[in-house]
Protein backbone atom coordinates (compact mmCIF):
# COMPACT_ATOMS: atom_id res chain seq x y z
CA UNK A 1 0.00 0.00 0.00
CA UNK A 2 1.44 3.36 -1.03
CA UNK A 3 0.72 6.32 1.24
CA UNK A 4 0.95 9.97 0.23
CA UNK A 5 1.24 13.06 2.45
CA UNK A 6 0.76 16.55 1.02
CA UNK A 7 2.31 19.52 2.78
CA UNK A 8 4.98 17.15 4.06
CA UNK A 9 7.46 20.00 4.50
CA UNK A 10 5.34 21.63 7.20
CA UNK A 11 5.32 20.91 10.92
CA UNK A 12 2.26 18.65 10.86
CA UNK A 13 3.38 16.86 7.69
CA UNK A 14 6.82 16.15 9.14
CA UNK A 15 5.32 14.70 12.31
CA UNK A 16 2.99 12.50 10.23
CA UNK A 17 6.00 11.15 8.33
CA UNK A 18 7.82 10.51 11.63
CA UNK A 19 4.82 8.62 13.01
CA UNK A 20 4.48 6.49 9.88
CA UNK A 21 8.15 5.50 9.97
CA UNK A 22 8.12 4.89 13.72
CA UNK A 23 5.01 2.76 13.29
CA UNK A 24 6.76 0.42 10.91
CA UNK A 25 5.48 1.64 7.55
CA UNK A 26 8.32 0.94 5.07
CA UNK A 27 9.87 4.15 3.77
CA UNK A 28 9.53 2.87 0.21
CA UNK A 29 5.73 2.89 0.66
CA UNK A 30 5.60 6.60 1.62
CA UNK A 31 5.42 9.50 -0.81
CA UNK A 32 6.08 12.94 0.69
CA UNK A 33 4.75 15.83 -1.40
CA UNK A 34 6.00 19.37 -0.92
CA UNK A 35 6.54 22.54 -2.88
CA UNK A 36 10.22 22.43 -1.91
CA UNK A 37 11.62 18.87 -2.08
CA UNK A 38 15.01 20.07 -0.82
CA UNK A 39 13.42 20.60 2.61
CA UNK A 40 12.84 16.85 2.91
CA UNK A 41 16.32 15.62 2.02
CA UNK A 42 16.60 13.83 5.37
CA UNK A 43 13.49 11.77 4.58
CA UNK A 44 14.69 11.04 1.06
CA UNK A 45 17.88 9.68 2.64
CA UNK A 46 15.71 7.25 4.62
CA UNK A 47 14.10 5.96 1.43
CA UNK A 48 10.92 8.05 1.42
CA UNK A 49 9.92 9.14 -2.11
CA UNK A 50 9.98 12.93 -2.07
CA UNK A 51 8.12 14.63 -4.91
CA UNK A 52 7.23 18.18 -5.87
CA UNK A 53 3.54 18.74 -5.18
CA UNK A 54 1.97 22.19 -5.46
CA UNK A 55 -1.78 22.77 -5.13
CA UNK A 56 -1.42 25.67 -7.58
CA UNK A 57 -0.10 23.27 -10.25
CA UNK A 58 -2.85 20.63 -10.48
CA UNK A 59 -1.60 18.88 -13.62
CA UNK A 60 1.86 18.35 -12.11
CA UNK A 61 0.27 17.35 -8.81
CA UNK A 62 -1.86 14.69 -10.53
CA UNK A 63 1.29 13.23 -12.06
CA UNK A 64 3.03 13.19 -8.67
CA UNK A 65 0.05 11.39 -7.11
CA UNK A 66 0.13 8.49 -9.56
CA UNK A 67 0.30 5.16 -7.73
CA UNK A 68 -0.78 6.50 -4.34
CA UNK A 69 -3.60 4.56 -2.69
CA UNK A 70 -4.22 6.53 0.51
CA UNK A 71 -3.59 10.28 0.51
CA UNK A 72 -3.50 12.74 3.40
CA UNK A 73 -4.44 16.26 2.33
CA UNK A 74 -3.07 18.80 4.80
CA UNK A 75 -4.63 22.26 4.36
CA UNK A 76 -2.60 24.92 2.59
CA UNK A 77 -0.97 27.51 4.83
CA UNK A 78 -2.05 30.65 2.94
CA UNK A 79 -4.71 32.45 5.03
CA UNK A 80 -5.49 35.16 2.49
CA UNK A 81 -9.21 35.14 1.66
CA UNK A 82 -10.26 33.14 -1.38
CA UNK A 83 -6.97 31.24 -1.75
CA UNK A 84 -7.30 27.98 0.14
CA UNK A 85 -10.62 26.59 -1.13
CA UNK A 86 -9.56 26.62 -4.83
CA UNK A 87 -6.18 25.11 -3.87
CA UNK A 88 -7.90 22.31 -2.00
CA UNK A 89 -10.30 21.63 -4.86
CA UNK A 90 -7.26 21.33 -7.11
CA UNK A 91 -5.82 18.73 -4.73
CA UNK A 92 -9.06 16.72 -4.64
CA UNK A 93 -9.41 16.81 -8.42
CA UNK A 94 -5.77 15.82 -8.87
CA UNK A 95 -6.25 12.87 -6.51
CA UNK A 96 -9.25 11.69 -8.50
CA UNK A 97 -7.41 12.11 -11.82
CA UNK A 98 -4.44 10.16 -10.47
CA UNK A 99 -6.56 7.21 -9.32
CA UNK A 100 -6.06 7.71 -5.58
CA UNK A 101 -8.35 5.29 -3.74
CA UNK A 102 -8.90 7.03 -0.41
CA UNK A 103 -8.49 10.65 0.72
CA UNK A 104 -8.05 11.74 4.33
CA UNK A 105 -8.51 15.46 4.94
CA UNK A 106 -7.41 17.48 7.95
CA UNK A 107 -10.34 19.79 8.63
CA UNK A 108 -11.21 21.83 11.70
CA UNK A 109 -13.73 21.79 14.51
CA UNK A 110 -16.38 24.47 14.06
CA UNK A 111 -16.43 24.15 10.27
CA UNK A 112 -19.23 26.30 8.86
CA UNK A 113 -19.97 28.83 6.15
CA UNK A 114 -18.71 32.10 7.58
CA UNK A 115 -15.23 33.58 7.76
CA UNK A 116 -12.94 32.33 4.98
CA UNK A 117 -10.86 30.03 7.18
CA UNK A 118 -13.89 27.98 8.20
CA UNK A 119 -15.59 28.26 4.81
CA UNK A 120 -12.51 26.83 3.06
CA UNK A 121 -12.69 23.72 5.23
CA UNK A 122 -16.42 23.31 4.64
CA UNK A 123 -16.04 23.68 0.87
CA UNK A 124 -13.14 21.22 0.83
CA UNK A 125 -15.19 18.64 2.72
CA UNK A 126 -18.03 19.13 0.25
CA UNK A 127 -15.66 18.77 -2.72
CA UNK A 128 -14.41 15.49 -1.28
CA UNK A 129 -17.95 14.18 -0.76
CA UNK A 130 -18.83 15.08 -4.36
CA UNK A 131 -15.64 13.55 -5.81
CA UNK A 132 -16.72 9.93 -5.53
CA UNK A 133 -13.48 9.09 -3.70
CA UNK A 134 -13.50 7.08 -0.50
CA UNK A 135 -12.89 9.56 2.29
CA UNK A 136 -12.22 10.15 5.96
CA UNK A 137 -12.44 13.59 7.57
CA UNK A 138 -10.27 14.39 10.58
CA UNK A 139 -11.56 17.59 12.21
CA UNK A 140 -9.08 18.92 14.74
CA UNK A 141 -9.41 21.24 17.68
CA UNK A 142 -7.16 24.30 17.78
CA UNK A 143 -3.55 23.50 18.59
CA UNK A 144 -2.06 23.93 22.04
CA UNK A 145 1.01 24.79 19.96
CA UNK A 146 -0.60 28.03 18.79
CA UNK A 147 -0.19 29.38 22.32
CA UNK A 148 3.49 29.81 21.47
CA UNK A 149 2.54 32.36 18.80
CA UNK A 150 2.52 35.17 21.36
CA UNK A 151 -0.09 34.09 23.91
CA UNK A 152 2.32 32.49 26.36
CA UNK A 153 4.84 35.34 26.17
CA UNK A 154 2.08 37.89 26.77
CA UNK A 155 0.55 35.86 29.60
CA UNK A 156 3.90 35.61 31.38
CA UNK A 157 4.74 39.30 30.94
CA UNK A 158 1.30 40.77 31.64
CA UNK A 159 -0.11 38.09 33.92
CA UNK A 160 -3.18 38.00 31.68
CA UNK A 161 -4.71 35.65 29.12
CA UNK A 162 -7.26 37.63 27.05
CA UNK A 163 -10.46 36.05 25.76
CA UNK A 164 -13.85 37.36 24.65
CA UNK A 165 -15.92 34.88 26.66
CA UNK A 166 -15.48 32.20 29.29
CA UNK A 167 -16.60 29.44 26.92
CA UNK A 168 -14.66 26.16 26.87
CA UNK A 169 -13.04 24.50 23.86
CA UNK A 170 -11.39 21.20 23.01
CA UNK A 171 -7.80 22.15 22.20
CA UNK A 172 -5.27 19.51 21.10
CA UNK A 173 -1.53 18.97 20.64
CA UNK A 174 -0.25 18.97 17.06
CA UNK A 175 1.61 15.76 17.88
CA UNK A 176 -1.70 14.03 18.65
CA UNK A 177 -3.23 15.20 15.37
CA UNK A 178 -0.19 13.84 13.54
CA UNK A 179 -0.39 10.51 15.34
CA UNK A 180 -4.10 10.16 14.55
CA UNK A 181 -3.57 11.05 10.89
CA UNK A 182 -0.73 8.55 10.57
CA UNK A 183 -2.87 5.85 12.16
CA UNK A 184 -5.61 6.49 9.60
CA UNK A 185 -3.15 6.37 6.73
CA UNK A 186 -1.58 3.12 7.85
CA UNK A 187 -4.85 1.22 8.38
CA UNK A 188 -7.41 0.34 5.76
CA UNK A 189 -11.02 1.15 6.40
CA UNK A 190 -12.52 4.23 8.07
CA UNK A 191 -14.43 4.94 4.85
CA UNK A 192 -17.03 7.66 5.39
CA UNK A 193 -15.94 8.35 8.99
CA UNK A 194 -15.72 11.86 10.42
CA UNK A 195 -13.48 12.10 13.48
CA UNK A 196 -12.82 14.97 15.88
CA UNK A 197 -9.37 14.94 17.44
CA UNK A 198 -9.20 16.91 20.67
CA UNK A 199 -7.48 16.91 24.01
CA UNK A 200 -9.08 14.93 26.86
CA UNK A 201 -11.03 17.81 28.41
CA UNK A 202 -12.63 21.09 27.39
CA UNK A 203 -10.65 24.11 28.56
CA UNK A 204 -12.01 27.52 29.53
CA UNK A 205 -9.77 30.58 29.24
CA UNK A 206 -9.36 30.36 33.01
CA UNK A 207 -8.15 26.78 32.65
CA UNK A 208 -5.63 27.83 29.98
CA UNK A 209 -4.41 30.73 32.11
CA UNK A 210 -3.93 28.47 35.13
CA UNK A 211 -2.09 25.85 33.09
CA UNK A 212 0.32 28.47 31.74
CA UNK A 213 0.83 29.90 35.22
CA UNK A 214 1.38 26.47 36.76
CA UNK A 215 3.87 25.47 34.05
CA UNK A 216 6.01 28.56 34.53
CA UNK A 217 5.43 29.30 38.21
CA UNK A 218 3.71 32.63 37.61
CA UNK A 219 0.28 34.03 38.33
CA UNK A 220 -1.78 34.27 35.15
CA UNK A 221 -5.48 35.10 35.04
CA UNK A 222 -8.03 35.07 32.24
CA UNK A 223 -9.22 38.56 31.29
CA UNK A 224 -12.44 39.06 29.33
CA UNK A 225 -12.16 41.68 26.57
CA UNK A 226 -14.36 42.76 23.68
CA UNK A 227 -13.87 41.35 20.19
CA UNK A 228 -12.60 44.76 19.05
CA UNK A 229 -10.06 44.81 21.88
CA UNK A 230 -9.01 41.26 21.06
CA UNK A 231 -8.49 42.05 17.38
CA UNK A 232 -6.81 45.32 18.29
CA UNK A 233 -4.25 43.43 20.37
CA UNK A 234 -3.46 41.19 17.44
CA UNK A 235 -3.07 44.20 15.15
CA UNK A 236 -0.85 45.93 17.69
CA UNK A 237 1.40 42.85 17.62
CA UNK A 238 2.08 43.61 13.96
CA UNK A 239 -0.04 40.90 12.36
CA UNK A 240 -1.41 41.62 8.87
CA UNK A 241 -5.12 42.31 8.58
CA UNK A 242 -5.98 38.94 6.99
CA UNK A 243 -4.26 37.09 9.83
CA UNK A 244 -6.04 39.26 12.41
CA UNK A 245 -9.31 38.42 10.66
CA UNK A 246 -8.59 34.68 10.76
CA UNK A 247 -7.45 34.54 14.39
CA UNK A 248 -10.24 36.88 15.45
CA UNK A 249 -12.76 34.63 13.70
CA UNK A 250 -11.43 31.59 15.59
CA UNK A 251 -11.91 33.45 18.87
CA UNK A 252 -15.43 34.52 17.88
CA UNK A 253 -16.38 30.94 17.03
CA UNK A 254 -14.80 29.71 20.26
CA UNK A 255 -16.78 32.27 22.26
CA UNK A 256 -20.02 30.96 20.74
CA UNK A 257 -19.23 27.42 21.90
CA UNK A 258 -18.66 25.98 18.43
CA UNK A 259 -15.27 24.61 19.49
CA UNK A 260 -16.58 23.07 22.72
CA UNK A 261 -16.11 19.52 21.43
CA UNK A 262 -14.27 16.75 23.28
CA UNK A 263 -13.87 13.19 22.04
CA UNK A 264 -11.61 10.23 22.70
CA UNK A 265 -10.84 9.80 19.00
CA UNK A 266 -7.10 10.28 19.55
CA UNK A 267 -7.06 7.30 21.89
CA UNK A 268 -9.41 5.34 19.61
CA UNK A 269 -7.13 5.81 16.61
CA UNK A 270 -3.69 5.67 18.25
CA UNK A 271 -4.17 3.50 21.33
CA UNK A 272 -2.86 6.20 23.68
CA UNK A 273 -4.51 9.05 25.53
CA UNK A 274 -4.34 12.57 24.13
CA UNK A 275 -2.01 14.97 25.94
CA UNK A 276 -3.47 17.37 28.47
CA UNK A 277 -2.47 21.02 28.17
CA UNK A 278 -0.41 20.66 31.33
CA UNK A 279 1.49 17.70 29.89
CA UNK A 280 2.05 19.57 26.63
CA UNK A 281 3.39 22.67 28.39
CA UNK A 282 5.66 20.57 30.61
CA UNK A 283 7.19 19.01 27.50
CA UNK A 284 7.66 22.34 25.69
CA UNK A 285 8.75 24.72 28.48
CA UNK A 286 12.19 24.90 26.87
CA UNK A 287 10.66 26.84 23.98
CA UNK A 288 10.27 29.87 26.25
CA UNK A 289 14.04 30.23 26.55
CA UNK A 290 14.55 29.59 22.86
CA UNK A 291 12.02 32.24 21.87
CA UNK A 292 13.45 34.76 24.33
CA UNK A 293 16.94 34.21 22.87
CA UNK A 294 15.61 34.79 19.37
CA UNK A 295 14.46 38.34 20.19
Amino acid sequence: MTIGVTGAGGQLGGQVLDNLLAGGVPAKEIVALTRDPAKLASYAAKGVAVKAGDFDKPAELATALQGIERLLIIPASDLRPGIRAPQHRNAVNAAKAAGVKHVIYISTAGTHRGQDLFTSHLETEQAIYASGLAWTILRMGMYYDNLWMGSIAYALSAGAYPATAGTAEGKVARSDVAAAAAALLAAKGHDGFLYHVTGPVALTPADVAKAIGDAFGKKVEAVIVTQDQYNGGLKAAGLPDFVVDAIGAIEAVRAKGQLDIVTHDVEHLTGRKALTLGEYLASTRHLAAAKAAAH
